[in-house]
Order: structure tokens, then sequence, then C-alpha cells
């Protein structure tokens, strides 16, 4: 794509972007796609005045597709707008915090949008959360509405019992859904339970917020950009429960990046959302910024493979943002069907790192041009990219998105930049970063230092600018006063043929400092013999980096990224004997 063609579709999306002048020299800009500017003029909007103009652009085009629902433009900005009023009517405030708790859905696009537009602030969560992790949550963002699934209420009901939240609006599935898919509710009716939730609370059903009690709320209530948007949680990191604030500005700022960086086609795009949008990869990348450029969403409550490619099929999206485990379980359901899949444009990869060989597989059997990125809750979320081109360099998380400046830096004070090739703590700067940790002043202050944000992520540079991470700062394992990456000896584990998954962790140990333990999950219908691994890895590694423990496991505990759970197995390490050094024991020859 041509620079000319790049600045017409700016001007052509429905929110005005403009080039700006964006930072002085970097080495990536060498190496930046020739349609994409250094810097970008923002517009100071909310994320709600993004489906304003959308609907003001586009009013009879497509915006959710999701089974037996299709709403226009037009029509889910009227939803928005009487759904707005309603909850205006039960008390909902400017100001006010709403948890989301549902999976994607037409409503839940609807919420996200209506909270905004009455200046009410978003707190998105998983459906899936237990009543204690929801209840810190809420005390954490001081949430007085919840909307939650009617399938998945118990916690909820249970959280308001231990926790004073005034309103929950119960959300159903079931007038979307055909009737093959509509069993569930055949069991389970949330009404009869409406009893247990907390005296205080209020518990109504979603379809009352459709109601006509009114004039709808024409416009949004407020204007100021610079308000927070959404209280998103976050490990953080540093690996304790938080929740980054991410104001408007952050949110807009983030959008129009990736719309320039992608090549994004203004009232065009159809877009597979099947990544949760209670996840801020998800509701950045998959919600607004198709809301903003005038897309359709392909909405997905769960991520099925089966059924994801009969959609896919069905409703042709030419977008998809997803990550390496939906790319992989996509390939194998293709293998399975015997049948590749056609019609997607455009994937963006995040979250951990893309196999090369799924990425070519994929790429062979959709057409897909696949690019890789790396973003984190508080950068709302992508500050790289690898260009949706021949120039992207798999394995690395590309380069700064426009106005976006990187660096690396000493792990000890964080102040020395690195030179090309050395691994340092990764930082960042830019409009998209949050700002700052909900009521942890401490904790800003230890991530947040002069504008740059500590990402808490070990990475590397090349001399063209391109990133490359190596590993989570808190993972590095210190044995012996050596440093050591799991990635690398997860890669050496990975390499043999006997290995399907592996994790590696580090436990304390009183001579060393740490011991490193390894969890394997064993390739179909093969054996592992922990002793022989050993024995490998020593043909690989320096003796210091071979693991002191092999476990074998089943499979090993992850999020529903499909990031592996590292806490759950230092948890587990830690209550498992370690064996005697390696040295000591009879190693069986490399196989």
């Amino acid at each position: 794509m041509s620079l000319a063609v790049a600045l017409r579709n700016l001007k052509e999306s429905p929110f005005p972007i403009e080039p700006g002048i964006g930072l002085s020299w970097r080495p990536w800009f060498r190496h930046y796609p020739s349609d994409v500017p250094r810097g970008l003029v923002y517009p100071a909007l909310r994320a709600e005045q993004l489906l304003l103009c959308a609907a003001r652009r586009y009013p009879d085009r497509l915006s959710v597709d999701y089974y037996r629902t299709r709403w226009t433009y037009q029509e889910l900005c009227e939803r928005v707008r009487r759904v707005a009023a309603n909850l205006a009517r039960l008390g909902v405030r400017t100001g006010d915090r709403v948890m989301i708790a549902l999976p994607n859905s037409p409503e839940f696009v609807v919420a996200w949008f209506a909270a905004h537009w009455l200046g009410a602030q978003v707190v998105p969560a998983n459906p899936l959360y237990s009543s204690h992790e929801l209840v810190r949550l809420a005390q954490l963002a001081r949430a007085r509405v919840v909307l939650a699934l009617d399938l998945k209420l118990d916690p909820v009901f249970e959280a308001t019992r231990r926790h004073p939240i005034p309103l929950v609006i119960v959300c159903s599935l079931a007038s979307h859904l055909p009737i093959r898919l509509r069993w569930p509710y055949l069991v389970k009716n949330w009404l009869g339970n409406r009893a247990a939730a907390g005296t205080a609370t209020t518990v109504l059903p979603f379809e009352v917020l459709y109601e006509n009690h009114g004039e709808p709320i024409a416009d949004p209530v407020l204007s100021d950009a610079g308000q927070p948007a959404v209280l998103q949680p976050t490990g953080g990191t540093t690996g304790t429960p938080k929740v980054a604030v991410l104001t408007h500005l952050n949110l807009l700022a983030n959008v129009a990046q990736l719309h320039v960086w992608s090549g994004l086609k203004p009232g065009s795009e159809v877009v597979l959302a099947v990544l949760p949008f209670f996840h801020v990869f998800g509701s950045t990348v998959g919600l607004l910024s198709s809301i903003a450029g005038g897309a359709t969403l392909v909405l997905q409550a769960r991520f099925d493979p089966p059924n994801v490619c009969k959609v896919m099929e069905k409703c042709r999206p030419t977008v998809a943002p997803m990550v390496p485990f939906m790319f992989t379980s996509l390939c194998q359901e293709m293998r399975r069907r015997g049948k590749n899949i056609s019609g997607l444009r455009v994937c963006l990869s995040g979250a951990s790192a893309l196999d090369p060989a799924i990425r070519a597989e994929f790429s062979e059997r959709t057409g897909a041009v696949i690019f890789e990125g790396y973003g984190l809750s508080e950068a709302s979320p992508v500050t790289h990219g690898n260009p949706p081109d021949a120039t992207a360099r798999p394995g690395t998380i590309g380069m700064p998105l426009p106005d976006t400046d990187a660096r690396v830096v000493d792990v000890e004070t964080g102040e020395t930049d690195l030179q090309p090739g050395d691994v340092g703590e990764l930082i960042v700067r830019g409009p998209q970063v949050m700002a700052g940790y909900l009521d942890e002043p401490a904790e800003t202050a230890q991530v947040l230092r002069d504008g740059w944000l500590y990402t808490g992520d070990l990475a590397r540079m090349d001399e063209n600018g391109f990133f490359t991470l190596v590993d989570r700062k808190k993972d590095m394992i210190k044995s012996g006063g050596l440093n050591i990456y799991p990635s690398e000896v997860e890669k050496v584990l990975g390499g043999h043929a006997a290995v399907r998954e592996c994790a590696v962790v580090g436990v304390a140990d009183p001579l060393f400092g740490e011991r490193l333990v390894a969890y394997v999950v064993p390739s179909d219908g093969v054996q592992i013999d922990p002793a022989q691994l050993q024995a490998y890895c020593r043909a690989e590694l320096a003796s210091y980096k071979v693991p002191r423990t092999i476990e074998v496991c089943d499979r090993l505990p992850t999020n529903f990224l499909g990031k592996v759970r590292r806490v759950e197995l230092r948890t587990r390490a830690a209550e498992t004997p370690a064996g005697p050094p390696l040295e000591e024991k009879k190693l069986c020859p490399t196989p």
C-alpha cells in the first residue's frame, strides 16, 4: 500500500486521524513500512464517540453478527442510547464503576458503550471467575453494578453476599442462538435463583434495559477524553493483582496506531471477534478498533475450533486477532476436516510467541498474512508490531508503533541503555501507556518512571530496531549467581521428539539460590524417561541450565489465552523434593 492510499484511508476513517511529526530518528525507522507515518495527530475523542462517528458514517452497515442477531450501526447506536437511559434510571451515574462479566455477545458490546455513554467506567471480568475472584476485583475497583451471564450466576450471587453490589443485570444468550444451541437453557433457569443474591442487591434481566421508559440519551454525557475509561484487571509487571487505569485517550491512541499499522480499510472489514473482550487484547484490538473502523464484528462467545471454522466459512471474516493456541487449534481442525478456509486477509497474533511452523501452515491454508506483536495491559495493550508484509521477521515482536519509543536497559538499575543484542528489561513510552494503577501509588511509581513504563519483560533489540522477547523478568532464574532464561531451556526440551509441551520454573535452593524444575507433557503414545531427557539437555546446554528435576504430567496449567500459569507450577515445584546433583546421577546416552 502506498503512502497516498494510506493517507486516503486515514481521511475515510470514521474518526479523523492525521500524520504527525513523531519521534526523532530511531533505528527502526529505517525499516518502517513506507505507508506508516512516524507520528499521528490524535483527536480528543472518547470511546463511545468512536461508535457515534461510525454510526453517522456507516448507519446501514452491519455492526454485530451473532447467529440470529444482526444489527446495523444505526441499530446498535440506538440500543446503546436506550440502555444508557435505563441504566441512569436505575441509578448508574457518571464516575460509577460497571463490572461486565460476560462472554463476547451483543449485550457485552451494548453494555460496554452504554456505560461509557453515561460517563461510567468499565471493569471487565472473566465470566468464569470464582466468587473469591469477583469479590477481590469488586473491592479493588469499587464496582456498584455487575452484568453477568445467566448460566454463571452462582459465583456472582455469592459475591453479592460478601460485598455490597447494589445492582446485578443478568444477560442470556438464548434469544440470539439457534434452537440447536439452546439446550443449556432447558435445564437452568436463573429466575429461580434470584433469592440467592444479597438482600441489598436488585437483580434484573438485561431485557429491561431495552424497554422504553422515556427518551433515550441522544449524545454521550461527557466529552473529556482524559477521564478513565477501562479499569483493566492485571497481574501487573510484578505479578500481584492490580487494576490498570486506561483513559479514553489511551484507547483512542492505540486504536489509531493499529489502524495505520495494519492497513485496516474503513467501512469494509469483517472481524472475527473470538478473543474475549474482558481481556484488553480483545477489547481494544477486537472490539474498539473494529467499531472505530466501521467493521462488522462476527462474535463468538467461546473458542470452539469446529464451530469457529464453520463461522469463518459462512461469514468470511477478513481480519482475525488471535493468540497462538488458536492458530494451532484451527490448523489441527483444518487438517482433520481435510479442508482449508479462504477469505482472511490479516491476522494479528499476540500474548506469546507463535511457532514458525504453525504460522507458515496457517498462512498457507487461509491466505492470511500474520503479523506478530507485543503488548501488555498497562499499554492498552499494543506497543510493538511486525509489518503485515514480507518485511516481517518471525520470532520477533517487530518494531514500536508510531509515537511509541522503546529501550532495553540494565535489569539492576533500569537506567543504562544496553547495546544491540544485549538482554535487558524492555521499557516503553507512548500515548497508549496507562495513567497508573488504581489506588496503588507505590506500585505505579515502581513501573512508571519519567514517563517510561517498565514492562518486566526481558528483551533484546537488534541493529535494525527489531525487538525479540527473551523472558519475563520475574521468570528469570538465578542459580549459583548465573542468569538462566526458562525460554532457552524450554526451547531445547521442546526440540526432543518425545516432548509435546514443556515449562521450566525456578524454586528456592539452599545451595544454589534457585534450582530448575521442568514439567513436560509427552507426545501422543510416547513415554518419557526423565534421566534420558536430562542427558539430552546436558548435550545441548551448559550444565547449570539443565533441570535438576523433570516431572512428567498430562497437561500444563494455562489461562484463557493459552499462557502457562507458572505460579501454579512454582507452588507445585516448591513441594517437590530436589533430586541429587546431576553429576551424581547415572546419565543415559542422548537419544
